[in-house]
């Protein structure tokens, strides 16, 4: 019985976005480095799990050869790192690769710092004029459902339909949410309209 393949479960965690600004000297190494479409394609993959070389070269449709190449170039990126070694059933050893970010972020202008800032403090203030409107309106629901009839009213009907406006339609929860998802819905076309 051979003792091959091993592998193990490669550690991934804790990795952070890596920013790279289109005005630094490192973007056109990541560009080079991207250029092509298998390497734009294998990197996709590593975002999916880790593997190595050869079950990447698999999953792209390339030659080993050809994934180890645009690897390379990946690693000189620092886009893709080593993070692991597996064996073969053969026993030869396999570098497992994973990207070396959580994502990675173009970008050009100011700092991406200070734009997501001010990108989320609009976004936070919108958020607020929703929250404010949707207990306004959870508020506006709850009282208009009116008394609850009592066991001596004589004009009170036990037997038919419930009559007014009482269940769902009239729950201040359903209410808050219906309002919060067509805030955002209206929030998030005012984006899209404000990007075209």
């Amino acid at each position: 019985m051979s003792i091959f393949p091993l592998r193990s479960e490669p550690d991934v965690d804790d990795r952070e976005p890596k920013l790279v600004d289109l005005a630094e000297a490192d973007a056109e190494e990541v560009f080079d480095a991207l250029g092509s479409e298998t390497a734009r394609s294998l990197l996709l993959e590593l975002h999916d799990e880790p593997r190595p070389a050869s079950e990447l070269a698999e999953a792209v449709d390339t030659s080993v050869q050809n994934a180890q190449y645009h690897l390379t170039k990946l690693v000189a990126a620092d886009l893709v790192e080593g993070v692991d070694t597996w064996y073969s059933e053969s026993g030869s050893e396999m570098t497992v690769y994973a990207p070396a970010d959580e994502s990675l972020v173009l970008f050009a202008g100011e700092e991406p710092e200070s734009s997501l800032r001010r990108l989320l403090e609009r976004l936070v203030g919108a958020v607020a004029v929703l929250s404010v409107g949707a207990v306004a309106v959870a508020l506006a629901v709850g009282g208009r459902e009116g008394p609850e009839p009592t066991a001596g009213n004589a004009t009170t009907n036990m037997s038919g339909p419930p009559v007014g406006p009482t269940g769902a339609g009239t729950d201040p929860l359903v209410a808050v949410a219906a309002f919060l998802a067509g805030g955002l819905f209206v929030l998030a076309v005012l984006l899209v309209v404000g990007r075209v």
